[in-house]
């Protein structure tokens, strides 16, 4: 069952690594064109509509997908039962969506606002339609028809987008992005599986999945709700371009973070929720998987925060200098937040979807803090306070794996910490002396002295990174 398991979890991660980087650089490659024909007040409408319609993801299926690929065995009653929710759900939801729509702009100011979220109304509807077979898909960890799924519906919003983009249609070529993003992926999930909703229900079904799925439900829309909570300060305390800004460079830092938890979240909870009732399979699973996404993430962070200013500019233009500072700091984010996406994923595999609720209630009025610096000090500070506050779950959640999952503490806090200590050094040896620093030089003596300290310190990412070395190098050999 280990080596099944085992096995399963590498194929799934291959695929869904693979798909994230052709959906990630899919994703930069349109908004760098998107970014060079709309203004930042335009991304600031559409990233402020789209909190609004982010947040009822949550409340379309309260937490059911979590409940259904937890549980070890599902009728086929129980997925048609939960289709059925679900739409119900997205349908009252999209309709409040308009309802609001007026106030939201009179409250902005932003007259706009009202036909952006009045068009992307229709979002929920459209997603709930394939919550299920994505749910399927999931459970029986096949993230290769996932991942076709991802890429494509990509491609197919962004050429669209960038299609109304060039017609001068302004924000709402971003609007046209989003649906036929979803639209796109709700379709191809459809092709994806044979399963089909059935007419039936069942209120008993529904009922036995309600104790773990609450919590999740709970956990879930809580942390939708107080993630963006940054989006809505400063688009009220501030502006909709400073807004515009700020969302540029936390989507470039979203692309990163996805890649890394994202891939991570998918695989590891049906991986360690198989692997629940064999403790020793289930611990080495973790530290093997804590380890490496330790060293990986630190060699991929170091040449993005060295190279950011030509990152921002170079992709998105010069109008966009603006963003690079907001980049830098929140790049920071990144170095924890796979760690907390996998010990969530071991505290919600093991059943305890109660204690990760808890855990997320802490996470959230951390997430008050940053708003604290943001209105007294500035938009900068804020952007500092929401990196610490993300860093300080970090450390809650290792605690908490380490006293219910006996994870040890100490392991955990040496696998973070060691590998990250060059790039320590390599940050305040850049900062002190920026002007006279090539970053692309700069930058590639930082991965030769990274990996080579890897080595040493026998950081089993490096065996990764060698393993994928070599096979570039063999492929390259073997074509010339």
């Amino acid at each position: 069952m280990d080596q099944e398991v085992g096995n399963k979890t590498k194929n799934g991660l291959f695929w869904d690594l693979i798909g994230s980087f052709i959906r990630q650089f899919a994703s930069v490659f349109v908004t760098i064109i998107l970014a060079r024909l709309l203004s930042p007040v335009e991304f600031g409408l559409i990233g402020l509509a789209l909190v609004f319609v982010n947040i009822t993801e949550v409340f379309i299926d309260v937490g059911f997908t979590s409940g259904l690929i937890q549980k070890k065995e599902v009728k086929s009653i129980v997925y048609s039962s939960i289709f059925y929710v679900n739409l119900s759900f997205s349908i009252v939801l999209s309709g409040l969506i308009i309802i609001i729509a007026p106030a939201v702009a009179e409250f902005y100011g932003e007259p706009k606002v009202r036909m952006v979220l009045i068009y992307l109304s229709i979002i929920p509807i459209i997603s709930a339609f394939g919550r299920i077979q994505a749910t399927i898909l999931t459970k029986n960890m096949d993230f290769k028809s996932l991942t076709v799924r991802t890429i494509v519906s990509t491609a197919v919003g962004g050429i669209l987008g960038i299609l109304g983009a060039f017609l001068g249609m302004g924000v709402y070529c971003l609007v046209i992005q989003q649906i036929a993003t979803v639209l796109t992926s709700t379709i191809l999930l459809w092709a994806s599986i044979d399963w089909r909703p059935k007419w039936e229900f069942s209120k008993a079904e529904i009922h036995s999945l309600i104790g773990y799925s609450s919590y999740v439900f709970f956990d879930q829309a809580l942390r939708q709700i107080f993630n963006k909570i940054d989006t809505i300060f400063i688009a009220k305390v501030y502006s909709t371009a400073t807004l515009g800004f700020y969302s540029r460079a936390e989507s470039l830092k979203a692309q990163i973070d996805t890649y890394m938890t994202g891939s991570l979240r998918k695989v590891m909870f049906p991986a360690l929720s198989s692997l629940q009732d064999d403790s020793k399979s289930f611990d080495r699973a973790y530290h093997k998987a804590f380890n490496i996404i330790t060293g990986i993430i630190v060699l991929l962070m170091g040449p993005i925060f060295f190279l950011s200013e030509d990152i921002i500019i170079g992709l998105l233009g010069v109008k966009w200098h603006a963003s690079i500072i907001f980049f830098q700091i929140l790049i920071f984010s990144t170095l924890t937040s796979p760690h907390i996406g996998l010990m969530a994923q071991a505290v919600l595999a093991s059943g305890f979807s109660k204690l990760k609720f808890q855990i997320g209630l802490l996470q959230r009025l951390l997430k008050l803090m940053p708003i604290f610096f943001g209105f007294w000090l500035g938009v900068i500070e804020f952007s500092i306070a929401v990196v610490f506050a993300s860093t300080s779950v970090f450390f809650v959640y290792a605690y908490v794996v380490h006293k219910k999952l006996n994870l040890n503490f100490g392991i955990q806090m040496k696998n973070i910490f060691v590998p990250n200590i060059l790039f320590m050094i390599f940050i305040l040896f850049f900062i002190s002396f920026r002007e006279f620093i090539n970053p692309w030089l700069f930058s590639l003596i930082f991965i030769v002295s990274q990996i080579t300290y890897l080595k040493l310190i026998q950081n089993e990412s490096y065996i990764i990174i060698r393993h994928a070395f070599f096979t570039v190098i063999n492929k390259k050999i073997i074509k010339y």
